[in-house]
């Protein structure tokens, strides 16, 4: 349990330091914004530095009429969507970005392009969260949330989302939920999600057959002209039975997913 809360405490704690470290290597388009090389930036982009600096790797678009407030990182071949609004987060390469995103932490080749409230999450590579998709980090109670059954002592936590996750339209996934690698989302999320199990609603959840989550990552990376490799499949294959246990101990069918039953 610990290794989320570290997580958890560890992802933006250094966030300042980080990003004024890389700003060193960068231009400076203006006040405490630094960009490197083949940048895009449209017209009416707002940079809000009032609370730390702002870095944007080489090859990056920012499209016209979004926000984005620091301390911020983005990362190299990214897109920044019109009217996102982007603070207080790292973004790696080559993501796509839309909507609202606060305090997050979202790895490579990972897609959030549309509309939906991203907030103090942590997401994975090879993500992609549907059109509509949100997330809570705060209780109704303003009470501390707990990650796996342990307290982390903080009123805003958001999910953690593994590697290789999907979302639907509209999916909506409560506050300190641990989403496992490669796992796919439909509806509202309100407990933990084993790894390789697509999640339809509460105790109904299916398990995703390795084949299937392989060949939906090799249609993936082609999309991002990455070649799925023999390590990539090794790699699959070790984390679907290392996780097997999780499936067996929530209860997880292993059946064909039938939406119709739920």
């Amino acid at each position: 349990m610990s290794r989320y809360i570290d997580t958890i405490k560890n992802n933006i704690r250094n966030l300042e330091k980080t990003s004024s470290a890389l700003s060193k290597r960068k231009r400076q388009i203006k006040k405490g914004v630094y960009v490197g090389k083949n940048i895009k930036v449209e017209p009416n982009v707002f940079f809000d530095t009032s609370g730390g600096k702002i870095k944007i790797g080489d090859d990056t678009k920012i499209k016209a009429n979004s926000i984005l407030r620091g301390p911020l990182t983005i990362g190299k071949k990214c897109v920044i969507n019109s009217f996102a609004e982007i603070s207080n987060s790292k973004i790696g390469d080559a993501c796509k970005i839309g909507g609202e995103v606060e305090g997050s932490t979202i790895k490579s080749y990972t897609n959030k392009q549309h509309h939906g409230f991203l907030g103090h999450a942590t997401v994975g590579s090879w993500v992609n969260l549907g059109a509509g998709t949100s997330v809570s980090d705060l209780k109704n109670t303003y009470s501390t949330i707990s990650v796996k059954g342990k307290d982390t002592g903080k009123i805003f936590v958001g999910p953690i989302i593994g590697d290789y996750v999907k979302t639907a339209i509209n999916t909506s996934i409560f506050c300190g939920k641990v989403i496992g690698a490669s796992s796919h989302l439909y509806g509202t999320v309100t407990e933990d999600v084993p790894a390789f199990t697509s999640h339809v609603s509460p105790g109904n959840m299916y398990e995703l057959p390795l084949e299937i989550a392989i060949k939906i990552q090799k249609a993936m990376s082609a999309r991002r002209g990455v070649k799925f490799t023999k390590q990539d499949q090794k790699k699959f294959e070790t984390l679907f039975a290392r996780t097997r246990g999780e499936r067996q101990k929530a209860g997880v069918k292993i059946e064909k997913l039938n939406f119709k039953n739920n």
